[in-house]
């Protein structure tokens, strides 16, 4: 309501005092992945003398129509439900691809498991990793490209700490040791 319809202080508590008789809804899409979208160190340095990071971002015209779409349809929808009222606001969420997962080191940054194309033992392992955002909160899928890094690194062993090697792409293998004893592929383990 901050941002939808300027209310403040007051004008704002008096609103959500009726907050139990909005309904919402959200549109999840997906912006396409454009080069001009993407971060770079600047010569500007930071209090521990590293580069500052510059963040690029802008809708494309792709974009701006699906969003303007979505906001017309949500309105129809709202309107066609009997809405006293309809206020929208435009926000973004879970930007990705910083940092896309590819084999190619042209037309990607990491492996399979994360480890940079240009640098020894540097690994990328957060939403970055995604080339695009599907429709949902990337935070499970995160975890699990954390988990198979976890497990690559593991397996790999001292070997990981060797810079210049041939990269290891072996896939490592399913690790039984994780649960309690005499609980894995039984039940719920209790502690």
């Amino acid at each position: 309501m901050i941002a939808a319809k300027g209310a403040w202080g007051w004008g704002l508590r008096k609103l959500m005092m009726d907050y139990n008789h909005w309904g919402a809804i959200a549109v999840l899409g997906e912006l396409l992945p454009n080069p001009n979208n993407r971060v770079t160190l600047l010569d500007e340095k930071d209090r521990l003398g590293l580069p500052v990071a510059k963040v690029t971002f802008s809708l494309y015209d792709n974009d701006k129509k699906m969003v303007a779409f979505a906001k017309e349809k949500v309105k129809e929808v709202m309107w066609a439900a009997g809405a006293e009222e309809v206020v929208q606001e435009s926000r973004y969420a879970h930007l990705v691809g910083a940092a896309r997962m590819g084999s190619d080191p042209r037309s990607s940054v990491v492996d399979k498991y994360g480890r940079t194309h240009d640098i020894d033992n540097l690994f990328v392992c957060d939403g970055s990793l995604f080339p695009t955002q599907g429709s949902a909160n990337p935070g499970l899928t995160i975890q699990a490209l954390a988990a198979r890094l976890a497990d690559y690194l593991i397996y790999q062993g001292d070997a990981i700490f060797r810079c210049g090697i041939a990269r290891s792409m072996e896939t490592p293998p399913v690790r039984h040791d994780l649960s309690p004893p005499h609980t894995f592929g039984s039940g719920v383990p209790t502690i």
